[in-house]
């Protein structure tokens, strides 16, 4: 299998030559004693936040970190601005590319970031010397699915690495399924919690405040199509239990408002946009992207979406690091192990119907006690995945001294 991708790979280099493709993504790229590589936005965040407390503590290190979009890039140049990292395009994944890129920057340590596993760099760094590091894999469930038809590819690369760091037991589980070795796998933590903490502390809400109702909020949050009438249900029942109450909905994508406000619509229920001036509706609709973040902090207590259909769910610690209570329905594959530990902990609950999310609302708006002791709790369990970006730190220091 590897030989026929890395066939592939080298018939597709004239093509790429063919196209103009820019210099870096040939291979021509600067000297630096560490390569790390990260997919895009998200892993931008993480692999900024990972250089620059390396840099804090080895300022003579030369680091290169390479992407594959262009809003990956620009993230990562905004985040590293004041560090001394030349940031680039990664090469295309062909034997040549990446054997004239390895000549050129000619790395101690090529660290990818989550997982983004290019076969040929992977060979060709290991061939040539390089140690190999993944720093806070993660492996979806989806993803999973998809990797399990390429397992024979997979655990030849897994190999090669020195070391696999990844953010919890369930894909540590992945990973050994894919034929990771066991002694080379271990649980780090993920290193966006950490992300998540900072982020909160530096969070100005003056804008978000003048926008909503001086009213107790509560927030529908990241909601998917198909949750847009459990939701209109609940909504029907709390609209004459909790009178002063002030209902927020975020779709998770603006595409999906029309949806929402068809629902309210033939419930009788009235709202309002996000965007226009704050009037006596039961429902604000958040049509911008940005603002949920600070209206979970603004809110009694919070729903996370994507959860009450199939879709994953989203990430329950966003109102649990501002001491919110948390509710979410059964779907969870994407956050599992934080929905376990937040609910362990007596900081969030399951709902699965109507009827049980409208009866945990109300009860967090009429017993202030069971409100305080819940979102405490929630924020007790985030506190226990801290500290992750630390660690991936020690261990980049560690692979890099050896």
């Amino acid at each position: 299998m590897l030989k026929a991708y890395r066939l592939i790979g080298q018939l597709l280099t004239p093509f790429f030559l063919a196209k103009g493709i820019p210099k870096e993504r040939k291979g021509e790229l600067p000297k630096a004693d560490i390569w790390i590589h990260a997919a895009s936005v998200g892993e931008a965040n993480v692999a900024a936040s990972i250089i620059s407390n390396f840099l804090r503590y080895h300022p003579e290190v030369k680091i290169l970190l390479t992407l594959h979009t262009s809003t990956g890039i620009k993230k990562a140049k905004d985040l590293l601005e004041d560090f001394p990292v030349f940031i680039s395009w990664a090469p295309f994944d062909t034997p040549s590319f990446v054997k004239k890129a390895l000549l050129s920057v000619s790395p101690k340590v090529f660290a990818i970031v989550e997982t983004e596993l290019w076969p040929n760099l992977i060979c060709e760094a290991h061939a040539s010397g390089t140690k190999l590091l993944i720093l806070n894999g993660r492996l979806s469930s989806r993803s999973f699915k998809k990797y399990k038809l390429i397992r024979p590819l997979l655990k030849e690369l897994f190999f090669k690495f020195e070391h696999i760091a990844v953010i919890g037991p369930e894909e540590k589980e992945r990973y050994l399924a894919l034929g990771a070795p066991p002694e080379k796998v271990s649980i780090e933590g993920n290193a966006k919690y950490d992300l998540l903490w900072e982020r909160h502390k530096k969070l100005d809400l003056k804008k978000i405040v003048s926008r909503l109702p001086q009213k107790p909020l509560f927030v529908f949050g990241s909601i998917r199509k198909g949750e847009e009438k459990i939701i209109g249900e609940v909504l029907s029942l709390l609209q004459k239990t909790l009178p002063k109450v002030h209902f927020i909905l975020v779709p998770r994508h603006l595409t999906f408002i029309p949806g929402i406000k068809n629902e309210l619509s033939q419930r009788g229920l009235s709202f309002r946009l996000y965007s226009k001036p704050v009037n006596d509706s039961l429902v604000t609709i958040v049509d911008e992207i940005g603002p949920l973040f600070g209206i979970y902090a603004l809110s009694k207590a919070a729903f996370v979406g994507g959860s009450l259909c199939p879709k994953g769910g989203q990430n329950p610690f966003e109102p649990a690091v501002f001491k919110k209570p948390v509710l979410f329905g059964p779907y969870m594959e994407n956050f599992s192990y934080e929905a376990k530990a937040l609910v362990t902990a007596g900081g969030a609950q399951i709902v699965k119907t109507p009827d049980e999310l409208a009866q945990a609302i109300k009860g967090f708006f009429t017993d202030e006690k069971l409100t305080q002791k819940t979102g405490e709790a929630a924020f007790e369990s985030f506190k226990k995945f801290l500290g992750a970006t630390t660690r991936y730190v020690s261990l980049l220091e560690e692979i890099f001294i050896k």
